[in-house]
């Protein structure tokens, strides 16, 4: 039987407790902590895979309970995300040096807090990461190859390896790697072109992205004005589940490549970041080789400004 990964959430809010364990229970097994104090003696006998930390608790707050965990057996290396009220940068940087891999702002949606938690599941490898994000990691590392950037490439390269991937895919990425710590450039690029196509074709014969019917550029056009005015008016959740399905048409796969980008900073919550490549998509899509439609443009900053919303500019 499937063994359920353990999270601890340390909280000294009891409704607080039980909101994030209702939320978690299916996926994981929670284990419940209304202090700082209890979680510590807990690990002193026992381990758990990942811990949600409240920050502002009494007599023992976050920070301190992050310490004494530390020195526990089971606490040394667990993965920790700080669920606090405050940004405050102190606090966050004082967790970073401790450890922390992430931290959630009060009050969250638990969608939010399950995309964090298996963000950190991911990237310690106890969780796959997905075809497509791996596809667009690999091309980032293959450009900075492409552009002498070897230091970024490699330390790219080590991210991806210490997620949950394919053997064969891994083994070739680390001979990549190996290759460009030789100074053999041309050879880590071709190396790393292969596993592109390679994930690629893989993605294509197993159905890929392009299981939806075909979609016209002016709709694609549509869709994506729908997508910025769901991102200038902040509504993360609404964009990304826009953006997936229009992942599911068949689209060209420049812009299957651009879009499988602004999801990924979506699940980031880097929602400036994927205004920006959805502005940038549109600029690109009026060009000629996309169909020459040019009157379908997204509003200057100035425009929003005055109030003039993207559903003004569509075409109908």
């Amino acid at each position: 039987m499937f063994e359920k990964m353990r999270v601890m959430v340390v909280d000294d809010n009891t409704v607080n407790l039980a909101t994030v364990e209702q939320s978690l229970m299916e996926k994981y097994e929670v284990i419940p902590m209304i202090s700082g104090r209890r979680a510590v003696k807990y690990l002193y006998r026992d381990r758990v895979d990942l811990i949600l930390l409240d920050v502002q608790m009494p007599i023992m707050d976050g920070i301190d309970t992050l310490r004494e965990i530390r020195t526990q057996p089971n606490g040394t290396t667990v993965p920790v995300i700080f669920l606090t009220s405050r940004t405050d940068k102190n606090t966050v940087l004082e967790g970073s040096k401790l450890g922390i891999m992430d931290y959630i702002t009060k009050p969250f949606e638990p969608d939010d807090l399950q995309k964090r938690i298996e963000r950190v599941f991911k990237r310690l490898g106890k969780l796959p990461m997905e075809e497509e994000e791996l596809i667009y990691r690999l091309k980032e590392i293959h450009d900075d190859i492409a552009n002498d950037r070897v230091k970024g490439a490699i330390y790219k390269m080590d991210e991806v390896l210490g997620y949950q991937i394919d053997i064969e895919v891994s083994g070739r990425i680390k001979n990549a790697k190996m290759k460009l710590e030789k100074g053999m450039v041309e050879q880590a690029a071709n190396m790393m072109d292969r596993v592109i196509r390679l994930l690629e074709k893989n993605n294509a014969s197993s159905g890929g992205s392009i299981s939806g019917a075909p979609i016209s550029v002016g709709e694609i056009n549509a869709r994506l004005l729908y997508i910025l005015d769901d991102l200038v008016n902040f509504k993360i959740k609404e964009a990304a589940i826009k953006v997936s399905d229009l992942q599911k048409h068949d689209i060209p796969e420049r812009i299957s490549l651009e879009l499988a980008k602004i999801k990924m900073h979506l699940d980031e919550f880097d929602d400036e970041e994927a205004e920006n490549l959805v502005r940038d998509l549109l600029d690109t899509m009026k060009k000629p080789n996309t169909g020459g439609i040019k009157e379908v443009a997204a509003p200057s900053k100035e425009e929003i400004d005055n109030g003039q919303g993207y559903h003004f500019n569509r075409l109908f």
